[in-house]
Order: C-alpha cells, then sequence, then structure tokens
C-alpha cells in the first residue's frame, strides 16, 4: 500500500469528519453536549470498525477511523473543557468513561456482523 493513497484517504476521511462534526455541532447547539455526543458516537463508530476490520490496515479503515472519526471526535476539546468550564473535570472524567464503554459495545457489535468474525481482511 503506497504512501500516497494511504494519505488521500485520510485526508478525504478527515474533511468529510470535519464537515459532519461541523454539522452535529450545529445541530445539538449546546457546546457541552454537543461535544460530548460527537465524541462518544466517535468512539462507538471506532469500536464497530475495530470489531469489523479486526487489527488489519486498509484504505478504507484509514478512511473512516483515521480520516473520519479522527476529525469527527475532538478530545482536545474536551481536555479544554475540562480546565474552563465550570464542573469540567467531571464531565471529562464521565464522558471518557461512557467514551471506553460505547467503544467496547461498539467493538462487540462490530465482531457480531455476520461472515466477518475474526476475518481481519479489511474489508
Amino acid at each position: 500500500m503506497k504512501t500516497w493513497a494511504k494519505l488521500a484517504v485520510i485526508f478525504a476521511g478527515g474533511a468529510l469528519g470535519t464537515a459532519a462534526r461541523i454539522g452535529l455541532l450545529r445541530l445539538l447547539g449546546d457546546e457541552v453536549v454537543a461535544l460530548a455526543a460527537v465524541n462518544v458516537l466517535g468512539c462507538l463508530l471506532l469500536g464497530v470498525i475495530s470489531g469489523v476490520f479486526g487489527p488489519r490496515v486498509s484504505l478504507t479503515r484509514l478512511f473512516l477511523a483515521v480520516g473520519g472519526l479522527g476529525a469527527f471526535t475532538s478530545w482536545s476539546s474536551l481536555a479544554l473543557q475540562g480546565v474552563t468550564e465550570p464542573g469540567g473535570l467531571v464531565v471529562v472524567v464521565v464522558e471518557t468513561c461512557v467514551g471506553v464503554a460505547f467503544a467496547g459495545l461498539g467493538h462487540l457489535l462490530g465482531m457480531r456482523r455476520p461472515g466477518m468474525r475474526g476475518r481481519g481482511d479489511g474489508r
């Protein structure tokens, strides 16, 4: 797999992930709630991708996980909320725990997809 192809799909996924995040943030309005929704949904989807694709790297996985969800989620914004918002540290701890749980749930759901369990062939 060529480096330029990897970079191209990551870039394309990043553009779509950014657009999706901005759309959801505008739709939900409240910054704290919207950021939590984006990050937790991103954890769930990353878990699904992990369960479906296994550990193997493919252009599809790079597009979806690294580019798309890397740009969709915003953990650095969450960290900043932790130090700038009243009660922000509590939000960081709760959102991180919920995110880990949703990533695990997503992984299990991804592995349950018919014909995909243990394949790890990147499709």
